[in-house]
């Protein structure tokens, strides 16, 4: 098995995963299929981009008739990567499945599997912590049961970490799995969560078991296969899924969007481009028969799914998943009470992020402030100065970038060169204070903002600007104001350090060469 990362951003990769029957671009769903009951062939898979795929190991071997049992690539009529479940669900849905750890290891590698899952015990959503903590061991305990029992190195195996929502409980999990060399790590217990639409909690779970596991081991979450979720899933660092939620919202006449889930029956027209969609009009797929009904749905639902996986992964190409977070999250509350949990992780996301990016970014809103490059940016220019210098001349960073290319601040910029005693700041919208020194570097030269904002956002950055010039220990401050955020600077400066130290000029009459002279020499008088 091979597991090569190829992009990173924020904790989304975009890789390989390797296996004996062939190699599957990450993030990936696995479609979950019944064995007894299958409604697509390979022709569709291979149009659709469907590299790997899942059954459940435990129903085969239930409904197996023959005393050898067949390879599950003939089975499913699927010559690619196949991965098998081992029938834990099956124990949080009915309490117990008649099948040992180490024999349903034996069958999955009679059954030729490529990736394998070993018979934990799930915790659920209601486990109290005494049985939480239960999961846990009787989950480690099986682990060592069926290491022992695995012969076949060709297969990967998943070791699931268990714990629910009970997250110390997940933590230890995971540093138990973690003493076991899987090739794939996993997350239960996510069902009822992702029913509940607790994805707030969810995000914990993951969070818990992602800063204990191997970082450069793919890290699977059971039973995920909504496409609405897959880029915060991703944006945790979730590498694999795999749901039946495909199928089974198509028999329930469900279709599903990147945006969300929609009734058939509600759809005037298709905005889907695919094959499912073209040609026809929801009212004629309304009329079919049940079966080419279903039919259909289940091949729209799977493109809907790899088409947002193939969006993730471009958005992690370019460095815009943030912005994708951005977007998604104003499609429902739960998804922005998700996002909202997913900010408070930025130092997490940012130690991943990359330090320089092919594509600038945007900065949408105050959201924005708590992505990894802003973060990494307030750090930067807490340490970017070290001498204070007596007189501070702050500018409005608007329209061009770098900032200090404005034709008004070509002179401005010239007479710093040649004294050293003043501090050149200019204030952004997007970044607050930025020194001159970082003017050009990445990504302040890079981002595409707004340079109106709401009242809220003015005020927040102001403070920023009036704090951070306040340590610079300035004996005069100029400030060019510009706008109302502009307003909003040279208030908060006044709190800060007292009206006697600004000197405030109009930005607006900033036209000519001869004012900002003007300034030049108020400047030199005063320094």
């Amino acid at each position: 098995m091979s597991f090569q990362v190829r992009s990173k951003d924020l904790l989304g990769r975009v890789g390989t995963i390797r296996t004996k029957s062939g190699t599957f671009n990450t993030p990936h769903m696995f479609p979950v299929l019944d064995p007894y009951h299958q409604t697509l062939d390979a022709k569709f898979f291979k149009e659709a981009g469907i590299d790997a795929l899942m059954t459940n190991a435990y129903l085969l071997k239930r409904g197996e008739r023959n005393p050898e049992p067949a390879d599950v690539h003939e089975t499913l009529g699927f010559g690619q990567s196949v991965a098998t479940d081992s029938g834990a669900y099956q124990i949080l849905e009915y309490g117990e499945v008649g099948v040992k750890p180490d024999e349903i290891v034996r069958y999955q590698e009679k059954i030729n599997s490529d990736i394998g899952v070993i018979l934990d015990v799930p915790t659920g959503f209601r486990s109290d912590p005494a049985r939480a903590r239960w999961t846990v061991d009787e989950t480690v305990r099986r682990a060592d049961q069926a290491m022992k029992a695995i012969t076949r190195k060709d297969i990967l195996w998943m070791g699931p970490v268990q714990g629910g929502v009970h997250l110390a409980e997940v933590e230890r999990s995971a540093a138990e799995m973690s003493k076991r060399d899987f090739p794939i790590y996993a997350l239960g217990s996510p069902t009822e969560l992702l029913e509940s639409q607790r994805y707030d909690v969810l995000v914990e779970m993951i969070i818990a078991a992602k800063r204990t596991l191997p970082k450069g081991k793919p890290f699977h979450l059971f039973g995920a296969g909504h496409p609405v979720l897959f880029p915060f899933l991703v944006a945790l660092g979730c590498d694999l899924f795999d749901s039946a939620a495909y199928a089974l919202y198509a028999r329930a006449g469900r279709y599903l969007t990147s945006e969300g889930t929609q009734l058939l029956g509600d759809i005037v027209e298709f905005a889907c481009n695919c094959p499912a969609c073209t040609g026809i009009s929801p009212s004629e797929v309304l009329e079919a028969a049940p079966k080419e009904r279903e039919a259909r749905l289940i091949q729209h639902n799977l493109w809907a799914c790899f088409s947002e996986l193939r969006r993730i992964r471009e958005a992690i190409r370019r460095g815009r998943l943030w912005e994708l977070l951005e977007s998604r999250s104003r499609v429902h509350p739960a998804l922005l009470d998700c996002f909202d949990r997913i900010r408070r992780h930025s130092t997490l996301l940012e130690a991943s992020t990359p330090t320089v990016k092919p594509h600038g970014i945007f900065h949408l809103s105050a959201s924005s402030d708590d992505r990894p490059e802003a973060q990494r940016f307030r750090d930067r220019v807490s340490r970017s100065f070290e001498e204070r210098r007596k007189t501070v001349l702050v500018l409005p960073g608007r329209w061009r970038r770098p900032f200090h290319e404005d034709p008004r601040y070509q002179t401005v910029a010239k007479f710093f060169e040649d004294h050293s005693n003043m501090s050149i700041w200019f204030y952004s919208l997007s970044w607050g204070p930025v020194p001159i020194e970082l003017d050009e570097t990445f990504p302040i030269a890079q981002t595409e903002g707004r340079d109106v904002g709401d009242p809220s956002l003015y005020q927040s950055k102001a403070e920023d600007v009036a704090r951070l010039i306040r340590t610079l220990l300035p004996r005069n401050v100029f400030l060019v104001s510009d706008g109302e955020y502009g307003r909003c600077v040279a208030t908060e400066l006044m709190k800060t350090l007292g009206r006697r130290k600004i000197v405030v000029l109009d930005g607006k009459k900033l036209k000519s060469q001869t004012i900002i002279n003007s300034v030049i020499r108020k400047m030199a008088r005063n320094s």
